[in-house]
């Protein structure tokens, strides 16, 4: 009797353990969209992505998925050269770039709240409506705003709020926080300090540059090109266009580092003085880079079968060659079309 008892505790825990693999593959691998399984999603409240504490549902990315083809099939793309149905191959793809950059935009929402627990920063509702009554006041009755939200994304005013305007709020805020916290730091002004002491010391402008600067044009020498006084930061174009052709600033510090200018000609443009300027500059880290190495030090899983997380960078990223080929060749697409004159869309 006790070997017949065991026979079946062992028979009922495997035929549980096919189960689960069996309800796992469905829900969380083929991702199969019928009623009893959509069912089984929201009552399990299977995880399609954890943040740290945080646990994204599957039914939650589904959802935004929905809304996110339900705004590309409203739109008009022919006069792009660009048709989407959803039904076939490519469009699905399509909605699978889509879903990627959606499913990242999420981690980034749940860094930024890290980051606004962490700096004891609180968005209240009342901020939140008072910042959706504005646009609405503006672009009609309620009534209407409400009609295109759902039309478009199948959303009500109070998604909109939770969904959008909220994490937009927040991350305004959380930015203007770390602004706030990010001074200059003693070793940036060490080395911008070093730089122009080499300077003073006769060394070549544009061979200091390629030394020392953080610039994107270090590489040639940092130069920068012709502006108009209000084409530069307050801070920079009030000084140099005080100075002469053929000099250099002292050190200038501006909200995203320090800064040292040479004037390498001067000229005359619509009766306006502009200036031929190159620049040495070490950075301060920016906001998005800080958010970047914040996201890289949170645990993140993925346990959609279509992704994994790429350290490296940061970002979830499709495992199938074919679909990151298929992205690469979307982006190139939307480059051209983007660079295309109004006049030959």
């Amino acid at each position: 009797m006790k070997e017949n008892h065991k026979k079946l505790v062992i028979i009922a825990g495997s035929v549980v353990i096919i189960i689960c693999i069996f309800l796992s593959l469905i829900i969380f691998v083929f991702r199969i969209d019928t009623p009893v399984v959509n069912y089984l999603r929201r009552v399990v409240h299977a995880p399609a992505l954890i943040i740290g504490d945080t646990r994204i549902s599957i039914s939650d990315i589904e959802d935004n998925t929905s809304s996110i083809k339900r705004f590309y099939e409203n739109q008009d793309f022919s006069s792009y050269g660009i048709r989407i149905d959803f039904k076939t191959d490519d469009g699905k793809k399509r909605l699978k770039v889509q879903e990627k950059k959606m499913l990242n935009k999420l981690v980034e929402d749940v860094a930024i709240e890290q980051l606004a627990k962490n700096w004891k920063i609180t968005l209240s509702e009342e901020v939140v409506q008072s910042a959706m009554d504005r646009p609405m006041a503006e672009m009609g009755t309620r009534e209407n705003v409400e009609s295109n939200l759902n039309n478009l994304y199948g959303w009500t005013i109070a998604d909109f709020g939770k969904k959008v305007v909220r994490g937009q709020l927040l991350r305004e805020k959380v930015a203007i926080k770390f602004d706030q916290e990010n001074t200059v730091t003693e070793a940036m002004r060490q080395k911008i300090t070093a730089a122009k002491k080499e300077l003073d010391n006769g060394r070549d402008f544009a061979d200091i540059a390629m030394q020392y600067s953080e610039g994107s044009t270090a590489n040639e020498g940092g130069v920068m090109g012709w502006f108009a006084y209000n084409q530069l930061q307050d801070e920079i174009g009030k000084k140099i266009f005080t100075m002469d052709k053929g000099t250099y600033s002292d050190i200038i510090e501006t909200p995203i580092g320090l800064h040292i200018v040479r004037i390498n000609d001067v000229a005359e443009e619509n009766d306006s003085k502009i200036v031929h300027i190159s620049q040495i500059i070490i950075k301060k880290i920016t906001f998005a880079d800080y958010l970047t190495q914040h996201i890289k030090n949170m645990k993140i899983k993925v346990l959609l079968s279509q992704y994994q997380w790429d350290q490296e960078t940061a970002m979830i990223v499709f495992k199938d060659q074919a679909l990151i080929d298929f992205e690469k060749k979307m982006d190139e697409e939307m480059k051209q079309v983007l660079e295309k004159p109004l006049n030959a869309q």
